[in-house]
C-alpha cells in the first residue's frame, strides 16, 4: 500500500472503513495478503452498511471519512431472511471461502457471547471506523454518540460493542461503556472485549 492510497480523501463510507481496518488485528487474519486487504475490506463494508441500514442503523460523517453500522438486538444474529435481503448471503462468494471460514469463526464465537449476556432491548455497535487521515477530529466520538441517541429513541435499553484491538479499549471506557467479558476466541487465537453501554 501507497502513502497516498491511506491519505487520500475517501470517496465513499465503504473506503473509509476499508482503509480504517487495514492494520486491524482480525481483519488482517481475515485478509493476510497487504495488497488487496483494503480493495477487500472496502467491498466487505459496502455490504455490511447496506444491511445495517435494513437491520438497525449507520451514521456517516458528513465528509464520508467515517462511519458506524448497528444492528438492533431483535435482529442478532442477522437471519437468513436479513442476509438474503442485504446481500451479505453472498459474502463467501465476493470474499473468497477461505477469507470468510476465518471471518465467520471468530464472528460466530464472539457474537455468541453478546447472545449469552445481553438482555432483552439491546442494539449491537458492529463497525466502527474512521480513515486514517481524519483521525483525531473527534468523528469517532461524534458518530457514537449519534447512534447512540438514535438507539435510544427506538426504544434500545443497551449498547453492546465488541473490538479485537487493544487499542480501542481506552476510546469505550471514555465514552461511558462497561467491559463485561473478554478472552481469546478458540479458532482464530484472537482476544476480543466486549463492552456495553445503558441507554438511560
Amino acid at each position: 500500500m501507497t502513502v497516498s492510497q491511506i491519505t487520500e480523501k475517501p470517496a465513499t463510507a465503504a473506503e473509509a472503513l476499508g482503509a480504517a481496518f487495514v492494520q486491524d488485528p482480525f481483519m488482517s487474519y481475515v485478509f493476510p495478503n497487504n495488497e488487496t486487504r483494503e480493495r477487500q475490506l472496502t467491498r466487505l463494508f459496502a455490504t455490511v452498511l447496506q444491511c445495517s441500514d435494513r437491520n438497525g442503523g449507520t451514521e456517516v460523517a458528513s465528509t464520508k471519512e467515517g462511519a458506524l453500522a448497528w444492528i438492533s438486538g431483535k435482529n442478532f444474529p442477522l437471519s437468513t431472511v436479513s442476509q438474503i435481503q442485504s446481500g451479505l448471503i453472498w459474502t463467501p462468494f465476493t470474499m473468497g471461502l477461505s477469507a470468510f471460514g476465518r471471518l465467520i469463526s471468530h464472528e460466530s464465537y464472539c457474537e455468541h457471547q453478546v447472545a449469552l449476556r445481553a438482555s432483552k432491548g439491546f442494539a449491537y455497535l458492529w463497525v466502527l471506523g474512521i480513515h486514517p487521515c481524519a483521525r483525531g477530529k473527534g468523528l469517532a466520538k461524534d458518530l457514537v454518540f449519534s447512534a447512540l441517541a438514535r438507539m435510544k429513541k427506538e426504544g434500545h435499553s443497551a449498547c453492546w460493542v465488541r473490538t479485537d484491538s487493544e487499542k480501542n479499549l481506552s476510546f469505550y471506557q471514555h465514552l461511558g461503556f462497561e467491559k463485561i467479558d473478554s478472552g481469546i476466541a478458540p479458532k482464530s487465537q484472537l482476544p476480543y472485549w466486549l463492552f456495553a453501554k445503558e441507554l438511560l
